[in-house]
């Protein structure tokens, strides 16, 4: 039988055990009743009237009251008490009981409903995650298949025309090497993202001149086949600020100011591509990558930095792409502590593409002792770019 120990055995709905401040009687301590209810004091009420009642029908029937009759009716009193007692004893611990089998019962109830909920957005979450990794594997089957095959099957047919003696060598190599640079490309994107997935690609920091980075890309972009027969102007704006070296890997974030740089010329059939620079308060460099081309739909946005993720009118204008690139340059650049966004007003209205990183002030790389920045401490609100001057 469970019981209740003392503090918390006294019932503060009965005046007597809140008043003596204890249990009058052991079963009190299973009792909630008030004072008014409680069945011993109704039993000692009862009795007190039943023995003046007898004792004055026996005085007003005999004129006196004998000792015989005082004895029979203070046993008879007494036995119905010890009798009550034991009963009202068990009526109070049986309640005692089934309430706390009750309280039990709902505590078991609410927590087997907690697991039950627990388990269901648990199968829910696992469903949700094995959909997206099928989807994934569609997207990744389809761009293999697309990326992988296409050069592959453009590459058997110059060799077949080699071996017929129907193409010369000389200029069937060229083709072909084409074709092995985008299979490479292809599996080096397939590779990165794997490696940015799992949140492994290692970053080595260092101090970095941008502008150098950006000026030598630009040349190169100028020189492009597509720039050329579309006479886009690929320039930079000399900004009114010196501009400060930067604290990030210099290798991938070249990659990353590339892969932008070509995505502009790809999807801007005609006009500019402009590249200027921000300073967001004392600690980050904002470089902005602005062209004049395609633009980005709000649908897209939604999923422009996902993998495998293509805008509608991309494949029309750059069919070879992986829908890597820019899952890749994102990943890349919040693992040196900074951020990318995507600004566009519009299909058809051009965008821009902007990052920050942390400008360079004397850090040490991670293996020197620094500690790696936090998301509150490389946090940067974007806004839309700022007007070209």
């Amino acid at each position: 039988m469970p019981k209740i120990e003392k503090p918390d055995c006294i019932n503060k709905n009965c005046w007597l055990a809140k008043t003596l401040n204890h249990s009058p009687y052991s079963r009190c301590q299973y009792c909630e009743l008030k004072f008014q209810q409680c069945l011993f004091l109704h039993y000692q009420i009862i009795s007190l009237i039943l023995i003046t009642f007898f004792l004055a029908l026996f005085f007003v029937v005999e004129g006196k009251i004998s000792e015989l009759v005082i004895i029979c009716i203070f046993t008879l009193v007494i036995v119905y008490g010890y009798f009550l007692n034991k009963s009202t004893d068990k009526i109070i611990k049986a309640n005692f009981a089934q309430r706390e089998a009750k309280l039990a019962l709902e505590k078991l109830t609410e927590k087997l409903e907690e697991r039950v909920d627990e388990q269901t957005k648990d199968i829910g979450e696992k469903n949700k995650y094995l959909q997206e990794l099928l989807n994934m594997k569609t997207d990744f089957l389809r761009v293999v298949n697309h990326q992988l095959n296409t050069p592959l099957a453009v590459m058997k047919g110059y060799f077949s025309m080699m071996e017929e003696g129907s193409y010369p060598p000389d200029k069937a190599r060229p083709a072909i090497k084409g074709g092995l640079e985008r299979i490479s490309s292809t599996v080096s994107d397939f590779w990165d993202a794997y490696e940015l997935e799992g949140e492994r690609m290692k970053m080595e920091p260092k101090k970095t001149d941008i502008a150098e980075i950006v000026n030598a890309l630009i040349a190169e972009k100028q020189n492009l086949q597509l720039a050329r027969e579309r006479k886009l102007k690929i320039e930079v704006q000399k900004p009114e600020f010196e501009i400060p070296l930067a604290w990030c890997d210099c290798k991938k974030t070249a990659h990353v100011i590339s892969n932008l740089l070509d995505n502009a010329v790809y999807y801007t059939r005609q006009g500019s591509v402009t590249v200027f620079y921000e300073l967001i308060g004392k600690n980050y460099l904002k470089v902005n990558i602005k062209d004049t081309g395609s633009g980005v739909s709000d649908q897209d946005k939604k999923k422009l930095f996902q993998k495998f993720s293509r805008g509608k009118n991309a494949t029309d204008l750059r069919p070879d792409g992986s829908g890597l690139g820019l899952f890749i340059a994102k990943k890349i650049i919040e693992g040196n502590g900074g951020e990318m966004v995507c600004v566009s007003a519009g299909a058809n209205k051009g965008s821009t593409f902007s990052f920050t990183l942390p400008i360079y002030k004397n850090q040490k790389s991670t293996s020197e002792g620094e500690k790696p920045a936090t998301r509150e401490e490389k946090i940067v609100i974007f806004g839309k770019p700022s007007r070209q001057k």
